[in-house]
């Protein structure tokens, strides 16, 4: 992990530490199906224009790194529990405690690489369902 002046932020090791622990636990096909891909992903949402952050705040950084994972498919299998995973513990790392059903989260995701929901609608998503002390 990397500290910025603003936030945390995840390095590719990261995740792909994530993906691998979900591996152990998941019935699901090994491996990484395109790591530019994975980069792209995980590169994305701390990228700058003109100095100027593109994701300016960590519920847009949380959505473009799940967005990314999970649309762009990286990995051979398990690429929206990996996006999931990637979000909640960036979010929780950098202080924002979520609070949601199952459900919710699953329904979100699923959204999100059916297509149906945009990383803008996703961070909203998410700030709506962040603890009131976070």
């Amino acid at each position: 992990m990397s500290n910025t002046a603003e936030n945390i932020q995840l390095l590719l090791a990261d995740i792909l530490s994530f993906h691998e622990e979900l591996e152990k636990v998941f019935a699901m096909e090994k491996g990484i199906h395109d790591h530019g891909l994975l980069e792209s992903a995980v590169h994305a949402p701390f990228q700058t224009f003109g100095g100027e952050d593109l994701y300016p705040d960590v519920y847009a950084k949380a959505a473009r790194l799940c967005f990314g994972i999970a649309k762009d498919h990286p990995f051979r299998d398990g690429n929206k529990r990996t996006a999931v995973h990637a979000a909640l513990v960036y979010l929780t790392i950098n202080s924002i405690k979520l609070h949601y059903q199952d459900i919710e989260l699953e329904t979100a995701i699923i959204d999100v690489a059916a297509g149906n929901m945009t990383s803008d609608e996703l961070a909203y998503w998410f700030q709506q369902h962040t603890d009131a002390k976070s």
